[in-house]
């Protein structure tokens, strides 16, 4: 961090004297250091696991640190399942498919902020495809919405397809706080046989300008392959978002689940792992380029570690509400039952966040590999139940 972002930050810190442990703010100003904040239209974007600073949603993401609440810090919402293209490791392959119409997705995103949500990511499927997508995106912002509410920051998850000036102005309007583009290498053929359709790469890149040049705060997001490691292929689109003056990368890592299901050689190991966490701590104190937001770093155990049905929530195209977007397991269904129950009903099962990936430790059930997907509660809960909780608590958690 620079010492202006430091200077910024400053009031945050000092309404947190006396409110939450000396030794937690003093190991986050300490986590803090790596990263590199970037300010857009007024305000601070650490990066997209925190809200930008100041809004509404920072504040309500603070609150809940103060008071150690269960809240979703960030909750997901799959808005169609429909896509154009064909990822060998869509996350969302094997779902049943359908989505809601504009009001049954207004009414989910209206109880999405009515249990306390921070983050609201709009995914999919493509979710550019819906018409309505500008609507929906002003909803979660607090705006359109028949009772007044606090909205949340804003993220959408996208491929860039059919993005067009005209859409990104009107998302940007409507609240839109980030553009997140999937981008998979920062070599065309490579990108378009992942995507398994030639042109995507023209789409994403042209998609990413179009973002940047209405004023969008913009992202790119990858899946770090163990290919993609091991030929410094990370860097090389750090250095691409860097070039094409992108704002964040956000590096995940490949999970068995979806289309992968099952398949354990795509895991990264201990070392690739390290390794990825090492890149965004020693890319970060560059202080130049996009920040780098690296899963294999933000959910450690010496960071956040697992939040799935502690601190995450996803919500699919069908309103089954799992604990992430990666572990189908519905626990219920926001049409038939309020979120909030369902939340609440979760929290037993998810008392505490987990220093491990939940997904990593079902994915080869029987039970999920047999489907259908997702699961029902009561078969969602009895794999739960069987999985052994961490011990410890991550860091950050454990020194609150």
């Amino acid at each position: 961090m620079q010492p202006r972002d430091w200077l910024t930050l400053s009031p945050v810190f000092l309404r947190s004297l006396g409110r939450l442990p000396m030794g937690h703010l003093m190991y986050m100003a300490r986590q803090l250091r790596n990263e590199n904040p970037h300010r857009h239209n007024g305000r601070l974007h650490i990066n997209t696991f925190f809200p930008p600073y100041p809004s509404e949603a920072f504040e309500r993401f603070m609150q809940a640190a103060i008071k150690r609440s269960r809240i979703p810090y960030s909750t997901y919402f799959a808005v169609t399942d429909e896509c154009p293209y064909h990822c060998v490791h869509c996350s969302y392959a094997g779902r049943a498919s359908g989505y809601l119409d504009t009001d049954q997705a207004k009414e989910v995103i209206r109880q999405i902020l009515s249990i306390g949500t921070v983050t609201v990511g709009f995914t999919g499927g493509e979710p550019l495809l819906r018409p309505d997508i500008t609507e929906l995106v002003a909803a979660a912002s607090g705006k359109g919405l028949r009772e007044p509410i606090s909205g949340a920051a804003t993220v959408l998850f996208t491929t860039g397809h059919r993005l067009t000036a005209k859409l990104a102005r009107s998302l940007r309007e409507a609240g839109l706080d980030c553009m997140m583009i999937g981008l998979e290498s920062a070599d065309r053929s490579t990108h378009d046989a992942t995507r398994g359709v030639s042109g995507s790469f023209d789409q994403a890149i042209a998609a990413i300008r179009l973002a940047l040049e209405e004023g969008l705060y913009t992202a790119i997001s990858t899946i770090a392959t163990h290919d993609k490691l091991a030929s410094g292929h990370i860097e090389a689109m750090a250095e691409l978002a860097a070039r094409l003056g992108i704002h964040e990368f956000r590096i995940l890592e490949p999970i068995p689940t979806g289309r992968i299901a099952a398949d354990m050689s795509v895991v990264l190991s201990e070392e690739e792992s390290r390794m990825l966490a090492d890149f965004h701590v020693e890319w970060n104190r560059r202080r130049t380029g996009p920040a780098v937001a690296a899963f294999s770093y933000l959910e450690s155990k010496e960071m956040f570690g697992c939040g799935a049905g502690y601190h995450h929530l996803f919500v699919d195209s069908l309103g089954n509400v799992c604990p992430c977007d990666l572990t189908p397991l519905s626990f219920g269904n926001v049409l038939k039952e309020s979120l909030r129950d369902i939340w609440e009903m979760m929290g037993v099962t998810f008392s505490k966040p987990r220093c491990r990936c939940l997904m990593k430790d079902l994915c080869t059930n029987p039970l999920i590999q047999a489907g259908p997907l997702p699961l029902p509660p009561h078969r969602s809960l009895e794999l739960c139940s069987a999985c052994p909780s961490d011990p410890a608590l991550p860091d950050i958690y454990r020194r609150l």
